[in-house]
């Protein structure tokens, strides 16, 4: 057919990008001070995780850092536009888009943003990235309370894309975050890169919480493209789980046994992250070369152990992150839970969650089915 060419020649030397967001608490600490430039060569982070996992969090817990220019979801759109394809062959211009934006090239936008790449309004949720939002990418908006979406959705509406990649050049650390990325070994010419200084940082989280989270959300055309080349028209949850669990197992699989990957990957549970997130935050900051200062420890106080609400944040709301991992288990048919542990037996044993065995001790709260002793790989 003659509209088969042009479809996989952008597919595969082009991409579409979008910003969303998760979470979003007003700021307790100073946004006035200049983030540092990058003496050398910039960090790039990559957080991969899967649907419902956390990761819209974990990215705003880098997103707020001074040094750091986040991106969150960049295969998003670009999903969605080739809606009839695979997840597995959408892998290959995911991973271009997602090395043109670490060496801040937005030139890719230009040929699928609606306008043409003009405007960071073109991008999607862009307000969400503070450092879209911020002097120099956007010198309308006066941070004097904290950061406020609605009046950055407003005054940085025109702001050019181009500006955009030229300010991403002087932040020492590009983070993007990805739910979209089931092959790490896709990844690895990136490794090896010299313009990249590449790192990965995973983020998984029980199968049983994840799948009970999924309920209440529409994921209809996420799982059709998820499930596009296994020849199989049944999308029901257990069935959707046992993919996105195989990926997490297959990704951590990848991360040991690749030489490019050493010291170049680390592990970490949502359910840890929840119960003691300065201690958790302090490793990954670590991992990434980042200094938590005091302001952003009080940040991230407010955010992960107070019910607050915000009609100025997209979510208006922080939380008691310690209650969040265990939902499912009051309310969570057993049925299902029965099936995403048989469906998903290797990622929970691999990453350290135990059965429950009846709907007893599913419900059963004294009983912890997270393996303490489970560490970071």
């Amino acid at each position: 057919m003659m509209s088969s060419p042009p479809k996989y020649f952008f597919l595969f030397f082009g991409s579409l990008f979008s910003l969303s967001t998760f979470l979003h608490y007003k700021t307790s600490f100073s946004t006035h001070s200049p983030h540092s430039a990058p003496k050398n060569k910039s960090v790039h982070l990559l957080i991969l995780s899967s649907w419902r996992s956390g990761s819209s969090f974990l990215g705003q817990i880098f997103n707020h850092h001074n040094d750091v220019f986040y991106i969150f979801e960049p295969g998003h759109s670009l999903w969605f536009k080739f809606r009839n394809e695979g997840s597995e062959l959408l892998h290959f211009p995911i991973r271009d888009l997602l090395r043109s934006l670490f060496t801040c090239d937005v030139s890719p936008l230009h040929q699928y943003l609606p306008g043409g790449g003009k405007r960071v309004s073109e991008l999607l949720f862009y307000a969400e990235s503070r450092a879209l939002c911020t002097p120099p990418t956007c010198s309308a908006f006066k941070l004097i309370n904290g950061y406020d979406h609605l009046k950055c959705t407003h005054s940085c509406m025109n702001t050019s894309l181009d500006q955009m990649g030229e300010t991403c050049k002087t932040y020492s650390h590009v983070v993007m975050k990805t739910i979209r990325i089931l092959d790490l070994s896709i990844l690895l010419p990136l490794f090896r890169d010299p313009a990249l200084d590449l790192r990965i940082l995973h983020l998984v989280r029980d199968p049983r919480a994840i799948a009970f989270s999924r309920l209440f959300c529409d994921f209809q055309l996420d799982n059709k493209i998820l499930l596009k080349n296994e020849g199989n028209t049944n999308i029901a949850t257990s069935r959707v789980m046992q993919k996105i669990c195989k990926a997490q197992v297959d990704i951590n699989r990848v991360a040991k046994v690749a030489e490019v990957l050493q010291g170049r990957y680390m592990a970490i549970r949502h359910e840890d992250l929840s119960n003691e997130p300065l201690k958790n935050i302090k490793k990954m900051y670590n991992f990434a070369g980042l200094h938590l200062t005091k302001d952003l420890e009080q940040w991230v106080y407010n955010v992960t152990h107070k019910e607050v609400a915000d009609t100025k944040e997209i979510m208006t709301f922080s939380r008691d992150s310690s209650k969040v991992p265990y939902k499912w288990r009051n309310a969570m048919d057993f049925h299902l839970v029965e099936e995403i542990q048989q469906n998903c037996k290797e990622a929970m044993d691999l990453f350290g969650y135990k059965p429950a065995k009846s709907q007893i001790e599913q419900k059963n709260l004294t009983l912890d089915l997270v393996n303490k002793e489970w560490s970071l790989k």
